[in-house]
């Protein structure tokens, strides 16, 4: 048996987690997930007494206080394949309550780089939540997560908005980019579709992660949200991050802060 428990549930030599070294208690309970190891450094900035608790892969976590309030983050890699093992892993190690900070492609002429989005609800082409559940399966975040997050940006003077979310398990094809300007390059009509289909359905933002980690962050059993910033005005053609990302990592910092304080009164059922 205890052969078989190795197999199905793996450890370090020391106990610690297989992909993410950590043990349980390593982290607290909330938990920031960037997909960009970097990322991590840009969200403990906003912290104080910042420690190093892991360096595995591209999996790097960090804890430390902001405003008075224990906070986590550790950092997912690309993609929802990825930030699969790192949800399981972090479950294991006692985090109930996970919110994404990501970069985002956008379709809606209305907002800018640099603004922020949160998605309320997903269409999941990411490739990884299709080997949990079938594909019918909604992905959503959190509602009350999604209120602290507008709350934060209110806040902190961030523009934001809600939006639908598409999540695609490739950068390129995928999201509409042709493999290359030759006339004979692979550019088949559905990659074509892609953009103009998914604007028809009220589609305002693209990218390659949150609608897997929601869904299989529910399936955990935790609480899940993301915040997006724009890097990729599609309908402009225009690349640029415009303090995007600091913004993100701040406004998911306040709005773990927010959460916490309705949990602590018992507020929407906590």
């Amino acid at each position: 048996m205890k052969k078989l428990d190795q197999i199905l549930d793996p450890k370090t030599e020391d106990g610690r987690s297989y992909y993410l070294h950590l043990r349980e208690g390593d982290m607290p309970g909330y938990v920031i997930i960037p997909g960009s190891p970097e990322r991590t450094a840009k969200i403990a900035a906003n912290w104080e007494n910042v420690r190093d608790v892991a360096h595995s892969r591209h999996y790097i976590s960090k804890r430390g206080v902001y405003q008075g309030m224990e906070q986590g983050t550790t950092s997912t890699g690309i993609g929802a394949l990825s930030a699969e093992i790192c949800l399981n892993e972090l479950k294991k190690s006692g985090v109930h309550t996970v919110l994404r900070v990501g970069t985002t492609g956008c379709i809606d002429p209305n907002f800018e780089n640099g603004d922020l989005l949160i998605p309320v609800a997903c269409i999941a082409r990411d490739g990884s939540s299709e080997c949990y559940i079938d594909p019918e399966f909604p992905s959503f975040a959190d509602p009350v997560m999604v209120m602290a997050l507008a709350e934060a940006c209110e806040r902190l003077g961030f523009r934001y908005g809600l939006a639908l979310e598409y999540t695609a398990g490739s950068f390129y094809l995928g999201q509409g980019r042709p493999l290359g300007d030759e006339p004979d390059s692979y550019w088949p009509s559905w990659a074509k579709d892609i953009m103009p289909d998914i604007e028809q359905q009220g589609v305002k933002v693209l990218e390659m992660a949150t609608a897997g980690q929601f869904i299989i962050g529910y399936l955990h059993g935790m609480r899940i949200a993301a915040v997006l910033s724009v890097v990729a005005a599609r309908k402009n053609n225009n690349f640029a991050y415009n303090n995007g990302e600091e913004k993100a990592c701040l406004a998911a910092s306040e709005a773990l802060k927010i959460l916490k304080e309705w949990d602590e009164r018992g507020e929407f059922g906590r």
